[in-house]
């Protein structure tokens, strides 16, 4: 009787019904205009009915955002290892409904504390969804494909090399609108970093640089896919401790690749042999994107070029964890954040999807 008291009473909490304030609480690398966007309110609007934002946001701070709210909304805040089909089950909703609901999620996938809604509001809009396409191959100059017309938001993920500068000049906006769009770049502008472009002039729909073009969009793992990925970092983990061999593909000695051609054969997928032709396998992705079951890569070797490559075996928001051979401890788990690997690091692929 106690668990069906506190369990009514946390559906309450969850439940936001009419009443004469709608607040939203401040995240880390939130924007008044990304916020503005989640509402469907203007930026004046928010700045009205919360004059201290307009010096500045603050985590956990708790802004305004109408004076009245009509309608309900029921939302869930993930914890670690809740899946897409978890949820689907627990609140039964489709998977593809929770996907329309939260958009972010299929290019980011579900991260811990996130807020998933679980029914539509009349006061929140679903962004247009756009197609996943295959990542284009190198190419030596710029290539510009698709204008777009009018206002738009479009999002760039940060390369090698690509400063704040040069991406104003690039998308016609000033670095101060960067930062605002973006307030995690204030202090650095860090690879893989995937930033909001609010611009009023025509841009390129996409830019072809000299190297492989992350697709639009990341198609999920699926659950099949998710319990795929588990099976081959079984595989892969169970390996632990045993010493590298150069062309090695078994429990007498692996080298990287041997490791993961071994591994992704328990799952029917055939990878090449070396990892540098592995790269080009599955869809490239960037790395806030990651998920247990993905390939990452490295270069190791003094040059560009990936000779080294790992399987992604835990994701959280400040790390990746990665089993790997490597040359003077065999099998292990390494992370990116290890300044080797952080240093040496190229892409991340996604093979498993289904």
């Amino acid at each position: 009787m106690k668990f069906f008291i506190t369990a009514i009473f946390s559906l309450f909490i969850s439940l936001g019904f009419s009443q004469e304030n709608l607040t939203h609480t401040v995240r880390k690398g939130e924007s008044l205009y990304s916020i503005s966007k989640k509402y469907k309110v203007s930026v004046s609007q928010l700045e009205e009915l919360n004059p201290t934002a307009k010096k500045g946001l603050d985590v956990n701070a708790v802004l305004k955002i109408s004076e009245k709210k009509d309608v309900e909304v029921l939302e869930h805040e993930v914890v670690a290892k809740e899946t897409l089909f978890g949820l689907s089950k627990k609140y039964n909703i489709s998977i593809e409904k929770l996907k329309q609901l939260n958009p972010s999620i299929e290019s980011e996938g579900l991260k811990i504390g996130q807020v998933v809604r679980l029914s539509k509001s009349i006061n929140y809009s679903i962004p247009e969804k756009i197609v996943v396409e295959q990542p284009k191959q190198k190419k030596d100059k710029i290539e510009k494909v698709e204008k777009i017309d009018a206002l738009q938001e479009v999002f760039h993920t940060v390369l090698p090399k690509e400063t704040k500068y040069g991406l104003s000049k690039k998308y016609k906006i000033s670095i101060a609108e960067l930062e605002q769009l973006n307030p995690q770049i204030k202090n650095e502008l860090a690879v893989g970093t995937r930033l909001v472009i609010l611009t009023s002039e025509k841009i390129d729909k996409e830019v072809v640089v000299d190297q492989v073009v992350f697709p639009k969009e990341i198609n999920l793992v699926s659950e099949k896919g998710l319990l795929n990925a588990e099976s081959v970092i079984a595989t892969a983990s169970s390996n632990i401790g045993v010493k590298y061999r150069s062309g090695g593909t078994d429990s007498a000695g692996f080298d990287c690749s041997g490791l993961m051609f071994s591994s992704f054969k328990t799952i029917d997928i055939t990878l090449p042999r070396s990892s540098s032709e592995q790269a080009s396998v599955g869809i490239k992705i960037d790395k806030i994107s990651a998920q247990k079951g993905d390939l990452i890569f490295f270069a190791t070797g003094g040059s560009s070029r990936i000779n080294h490559v790992g399987l992604i075996t835990e994701v959280s928001e400040n790390d990746i964890k990665f089993v790997h051979s490597s040359t003077s401890s065999g099998v292990i788990i390494s992370s990116v954040t290890e300044d080797y690997y952080d240093k040496h690091f190229v892409q991340i692929n996604r093979v498993i999807s289904q």
